[in-house]
């Protein structure tokens, strides 16, 4: 099955967290893009969609709001890196 929506969207954020993205511009764009392709994710895959959601989303850019640069991205870092760890391991 093809998962457009959600290669999208893991691609953005690691642009973030590799740095070709800054955090204006990622907190601009995040939400407009999550509100465009969540649902077109949950088609996609149910289950990987409600992970990168609670990974991302709300243990990353939803707790993250108040800390600054460079803990929002050592978070954001840390957050990716335990849900591609379950998206690697064959979890999903």
């Amino acid at each position: 099955m093809k998962m457009t929506n959600i290669d999208f969207m893991i691609g953005y954020v690691k642009d973030f967290v590799e740095g070709h993205v800054d955090r204006l511009e990622f907190e601009l764009d995040f939400p407009a893009y999550l509100r465009k392709r969540y649902p077109k994710m949950k088609r996609e895959c149910p289950e990987l969609a409600d992970c990168f959601s609670c990974y991302l989303v709300e243990q990353g850019y939803d707790e993250g709001q108040d800390l600054p640069d460079d803990e929002y991205l050592e978070l954001f870092q840390e957050r990716f890196d335990q849900f591609m760890s379950v998206f690697d391991d064959g979890i999903l």
